[in-house]
């Protein structure tokens, strides 16, 4: 049980991490319709006003919430908006000291299990990830993960019953997941992941992120009777799609993972 969560833990690191890569792929396309480079989604998402407040949903059953923050030097973007309404010089706006992403709440796993979890992501004025932090608890045991981006490490904790557990890996250490899966005694998963083509013997898991190809499209989502207009983000790994629906000012809206795992805006619930 312990190594499955574990290895569920490095997975959502994975994930988030590609996100990342949004920035190294956000040329325009040349699509028709409305397509629009990454960036300036990824960019809205980090100075939304608003945080986002996500119910999730494993397909038609609601197993957890979460909320969604971001901030800019520190502070909530609605708060650095208020300051800079009441004391900032007609005109003259704050230049930021780098960006933040913080998503916590909790969830259900294994059908009963219940989760709590925290992600902090910490970025410089570039956008260039600096700092990722995931910590999760579910009695009797918690979890730490800290990845360091000028070390090139992450740092795993694990306390519960019994013991406690330490491990620093290398980011390298992730060109071959097969050799972290067999460490953490996840055998048997090493020959479902081959049978789906999960593992990559050429290029391993470093590759396959760098592959990864993110579009983003201006887009109508559903919301009550009417539809709003909003931002679509996108990509495939794995063979699956992934669908990530924001408001024009960068609240996320709705999020389609494999697997029908979706996490929906709360605002849905009311229609």
């Amino acid at each position: 049980m312990r190594s499955k969560l574990f290895f569920a833990a490095i997975a959502a690191f994975w994930v988030v991490m590609n996100i990342l890569l949004w920035r190294s792929q956000s040329a325009a396309h040349s699509e028709i319709g409305s397509a629009i480079p990454v960036e300036i989604v990824w960019d809205k998402i980090l100075t939304a006003p608003d945080n986002s407040s996500l119910e999730i949903y494993d397909h038609t059953n609601k197993i957890g919430f979460c909320h969604w923050m971001a901030t800019v030097g520190g502070a909530s973007q609605a708060l650095n908006q208020s300051l800079a309404d009441d004391y900032a010089p007609e005109g003259l706006m704050p230049q930021p000291t780098g960006y933040g992403l913080t998503v916590e709440g909790n969830t259900t796993i294994f059908g009963t299990n219940r989760v709590r979890f925290e992600m902090h992501l910490r970025l410089a004025t570039n956008e260039i990830w600096q700092d990722f932090r995931l910590t999760a608890k579910m009695r009797p045991t918690s979890w730490d993960i800290h990845a360091i981006a000028a070390a090139q490490k992450i740092m795993v904790k694990i306390n519960g019953d019994d013991g406690n557990w330490q491990r620093t890996l290398r980011f390298s250490e992730f060109e071959h997941p097969e050799t972290l899966l067999a460490e953490f005694g996840m055998g048997d998963f090493l020959g479902l992941a081959g049978a789906a083509n999960l593992l990559s013997p050429k290029g391993g898991a470093g590759q396959l992120a760098a592959g990864l190809h993110w579009q983003a499209h201006e887009d109508w989502i559903q919301f009550g009777h009417s539809k709003v207009r909003a931002y679509r983000v996108e990509t495939e790994f794995f063979g699956q799609h992934l669908y990530i629906f924001t408001s024009r000012a960068g609240e996320i809206l709705w999020v389609e993972a494999p697997n029908k795992l979706t996490f929906r805006n709360e605002a849905f619930s009311h229609f």
